[in-house]
């Protein structure tokens, strides 16, 4: 099956050199991650003295950091993908010689999309696992569901592009771009207002981080994903207290019901973006 647009997305990605520098950035992380790890970690399992279980720990902790930045970078490359998906298009005039005629327009958005999340997939997939190998060579580090880890961290950015492009559909470039960044920034903080109030037993704040993320689940996803890495021999579900009590991981089972709520809005979103998309004037 012929796709000119998902070919034509994935060229002009390269040509802005956008993608590239995101794997700069990538490698020049896996390099820095890769070096403190290999200092850190001896030094830390040293101190700790004890079991196998906490050398464990340790280095699960210190890969899910590096994933957490890892994740970051991701979010940012999904977002300045989509930022100009639309509208840099439209302003151009490229639109109306592709869409009116050879193209439906639903076929140019739908395209358009797969594009720009299998972008996003690769570069998260590739980088997580070029860390995780690095954790594994240092430390003997294996999470304990591998798929599960990939699949949730593909999900946020399939997400992030979903967004972005909806909103691209209306705003220009620049804007889309700080609305998507804002509006990421808001996940991020009701993540960490709902950590808190877990922490402080504080119903009102954990209900406001809970319904943040059921609009905003970016944040979220990442902490599904976080859970799935606890290395392998450690259980799931240890609860908040001591090293794994951080407002950037999760270490309970994700709940399917939120799974399934944050691909039922990607799929909501993405059908919103079409309607939008053959209602904007080119």
């Amino acid at each position: 099956m012929r796709l000119p647009i998902v070919r034509a997305t994935l060229g002009e990605a390269l040509g802005r050199k956008i993608v590239l520098w995101g794997w700069i950035a990538s490698a020049v992380l896996v390099v820095l991650f890769g070096i403190a790890f290999f200092f850190l970690y001896p030094q830390m399992a040293r101190q700790s003295r004890t079991q196998v279980a906490e050398s464990m720990l340790l280095g699960g902790v210190l890969t899910i950091l590096g994933l957490y930045v890892g994740s970051f970078l991701a979010a940012f490359l999904a977002i300045m993908l989509a930022a100009g998906s639309v509208s840099s298009e439209a302003d151009s005039g490229v639109l109306q010689a592709v869409v009116v005629r050879p193209l439906p327009r639903w076929r140019w958005y739908v395209e358009r999309w797969a594009g720009l999340v299998g972008m996003s997939v690769a570069y998260v997939v590739v980088m997580t696992l070029a860390m995780l190998l690095v954790a594994r060579l240092i430390s003997g580090y294996e999470p304990g569901s591998l798929l599960g880890l990939l699949a949730l961290l593909a999900a946020q950015v399939t997400f992030l592009v979903t967004v972005g492009m909806l909103i691209s559909c209306r705003l220009s470039s620049v804007a889309t771009g700080v609305v998507l960044v804002l509006y990421f920034g808001i996940a991020w903080l009701g993540g960490f207002i709902g950590w808190i109030g877990n922490l402080a037993h504080r119903a009102e704040l954990s209900t406001i981080g809970t319904v943040v993320s059921l609009v905003a689940p970016s944040d979220e996803l990442w902490k599904a994903a976080s859970s799935y890495a606890i290395p392998q021999g450690l259980p799931v579900g240890l609860g908040t207290d001591g090293p794994l009590g951080l407002p950037f991981l999760s270490t309970l089972q994700p709940s399917p019901w939120f799974i399934g709520w944050a691909l039922l809005l990607t799929v909501g979103l993405l059908a919103l973006g079409m309607g939008a998309f053959s209602r904007r004037d080119l």
